[in-house]
């Protein structure tokens, strides 16, 4: 177990990397499909996994692949630090959707411990919220480890998955929207901007890519270039860029076509094949750049 754990951390490592020291590993696990990916990858590597769902449709999806399973809420940091530390936890992994929006609708359900945290902050940005929880845990002798490690087959290289390659003025498009999107990045605002004929129709904020992407759909009334990248100090222990099949299907309008073009080796690609065989069906261009 332990030679093949060892081998496992010997892969070269991206940046923001923070590998495991030991062979067990709690998963504070998120919605989506991300979070059983993970646990099923890190179970294959031999480690061993307690999951802290932050649903019960969370812990249903990551129970297969995990030795325990608990249920917790978000904002009890006193309680789910004593839960870590009764399982004799030193190290964690975040994945999956946590929205922003409803956490801070139910501020009243944080602890003193989740309230404190906050009013310290300078803001509510999406970085400044993660690198604080970082260092709170680190605090408190717990490594955050990077989903990265677990999950590089989900990173596509540079290159045309789909059929259909970008036409010359969709490749114009491109771009322009990849400048755009590193630029909002780098100002934590979002991560994707929809592009039609060299002019941004939808910034990703709050709302989150999908409702971007119908948002800037909906204006254009006809096919768009989706473009999503990574931030330029992109923390892989909490955040990654990731497309999967409601990214396509947010495209539609009226008709299919577009692009949907991601950074390579930064975004990763969940649902690969149901999504290239969506793309090559519907007519969209699907590809890293």
């Amino acid at each position: 177990m332990t030679n093949q754990i060892a081998e496992n951390q010997a892969e070269t490592a991206p940046r923001n990397m923070h590998l495991p020291t030991g062979n067990r590993i709690g998963l504070v696990a998120g919605e989506g499909k991300l979070p059983a990916l993970l646990a099923k990858s890190a179970k294959e590597k031999g480690y061993q996994i307690v999951a802290m769902a932050l649903s019960r449709m969370a812990e249903e999806h990551v129970a297969p692949y995990c030795e325990k399973t608990y249920v917790v809420a978000p904002g009890q940091l006193t309680r789910n630090l004593k839960l870590v530390n009764d399982e004799k936890i030193h190290e964690v992994i975040f994945i999956g959707k946590i929205p922003k929006m409803e956490l801070l609708r139910n501020v009243h359900k944080l602890d003193w411990a989740a309230v404190r945290e906050l009013t310290r902050l300078p803001n509510f940005n999406d970085d400044t919220i993660q690198f604080a929880m970082g260092d709170f845990l680190k605090t408190h002798n717990i490594r955050v480890l990077s989903q990265s490690h677990f999950l590089r087959h989900l990173f596509p290289n540079i290159g045309v998955m789909s059929k259909r390659e970008p036409t010359v003025e969709e490749y114009m498009d491109i771009q322009f929207g990849f400048k755009v999107a590193k630029e909002i990045a780098r100002l934590d605002i979002g991560q994707t901007v929809v592009v039609k004929d060299q002019m941004i129709l939808a910034i990703e904020a709050i709302e989150g890519t999908d409702e971007a992407i119908r948002r800037g759909a909906q204006l254009a009334n006809k096919p768009v270039v989706v473009v999503k990248v990574s931030k330029p100090n992109q923390d892989q222990r909490f955040d990654i860029p990731t497309v999967g099949m409601r990214t396509l299907n947010a495209m539609s309008i009226k008709e299919f076509g577009g692009v949907l073009a991601i950074e390579a080796n930064e975004t990763m690609v969940v649902e690969k094949e149901e999504m290239i065989s969506f793309c090559d069906e519907h007519n969209i261009a699907l590809v890293a750049v």
